[in-house]
């Protein structure tokens, strides 16, 4: 199932690595590589809101200004009780900061102080579950979207039901904003805000990702060198593609063209039967309408003039007034793809000869 967000998924049957085989790994070096591949390929469910950071400001109850600073740089983590109001906050937080500006630091908000609800949903809205959330937020709750903080998660899966189970946890910004403005004058940038009353009871979500899909953890706080490696991963998997497309057109254009000689080698693709059925039927096709009596009217003298024509498989019929048939027959022997004319009929006709010309096809002539 796919995931969106920072949704985790407590399924059963996940790959577990053998008891005895965790204790050897675990004092090896290999062991942080080990775990990091593990959950890029999705054997292990990855918890961001537990990973360990240099500095965490614990946020008390609702009505309190007391505020929880560990300091786990060293190997012996060192804890700090502040108060939020305190006019000198940012100067004690760069203070236990020290030489080293933009320093990551991650919030740990009581989960009293959020608004946390559970939503049974469909499975459908996986994919979009951010957006379904805030729409459904800004309908059942006073709240809007673009003033909180919020993220979620899938606490379980009805398969029968098609459903999930969605915890759906949010903060108000007022609520940070002072603490934000405090870290931003201490030299200190803001990492996440997990929601937990203590350090290993907070919830799978980081509210400072509102929804969206949280970065690997291998790219959290990466050096330039990571992030080397992972560029040239991504140029070569760009250059993979590049050249198998290009292997791809590069065997379709062999393939056309060998279906091509192929074809040219097989010869005609009709059978002989067939090639001399077509030719039979063109040899008794007619004469073309439009050119035969193109050929016609050039060829009858200009005192003659044609009333009609008429063109079957026996050749053509011709209608026309003229003051001499002799004339007419001889010019109208002349025409290509016709025998010798023969007088129909003949009648006189306003001073001149009403005329009937037959024209007998000749196969063997060129058609006109």
């Amino acid at each position: 199932m796919p995931r969106s967000g920072t949704s985790r998924l407590n399924l059963s049957g996940v790959f577990r690595p053998d008891r005895g085989l965790r204790a050897r790994l675990r004092g090896s070096a290999l062991r942080p590589s080990l775990d990091e591949a593990s959950r890029l390929l999705g054997l292990t469910d990855p918890r961001l809101d537990r990973e360990p950071g240099p500095l965490t400001i614990g946020l008390g109850v609702p009505g309190t200004t007391a505020l929880t600073v560990i300091d786990q740089r060293g190997e012996t983590p060192r804890t700090y009780h502040l108060d939020a109001e305190a006019e000198d906050l940012a100067e004690r937080l760069a203070a236990i900061r020290g030489g080293r500006p933009g320093l990551n630091v991650r919030i740990r908000v009581d989960p009293a102080s959020c608004f946390i609800r559970t939503l049974t949903l469909p499975s459908a809205a996986l994919p979009r579950m951010r957006a379904v959330l805030a729409q459904e937020l800004e309908a059942a709750t006073p709240f809007r979207s673009e003033a909180v903080h919020g993220d979620w998660y899938v606490e379980g899966e009805d398969a029968e039901t098609a459903t999930l189970r969605v915890r759906h946890v949010v903060l108000k910004r007022a609520r940070l904003a002072p603490l934000l403005g405090t870290l931003d004058r201490a030299g200190l940038q803001l990492d996440a805000i997990v929601v937990g009353a203590a350090e290993d009871r907070t919830m799978p979500l980081d509210l400072l990702s509102d929804g969206h899909r949280a970065l690997p953890g291998f790219l959290r706080g990466a050096g330039a060198g990571n992030l080397a490696l992972v560029g040239g991963a991504l140029l070569l998997m760009v250059v993979a593609f590049l050249s198998l497309r290009a292997q791809q057109e590069a065997t379709l254009a062999g393939l056309d063209e060998a279906f091509l000689a192929a074809r040219r080698a097989a010869g005609p693709s009709a059978k002989p039967l067939v090639q001399a059925g077509t030719a039979a039927i063109l040899a008794e096709r007619g004469p073309p309408l439009a050119r035969t009596w193109d050929a016609i009217a050039a060829a009858l003298p200009d005192a003659a003039s044609a009333q009609s024509l008429r063109i079957d498989a026996e050749g053509v019929v011709l209608t026309l007034v003229a003051p001499d048939e002799a004339a007419v027959l001889g010019a109208l022997g002349s025409v290509s793809g016709f025998g010798t004319p023969a007088l129909r009929e003949a009648t006189p006709f306003q001073g001149g000869r009403w005329l009937v010309v037959a024209l007998p096809r000749m196969p063997g002539r060129k058609q006109p």
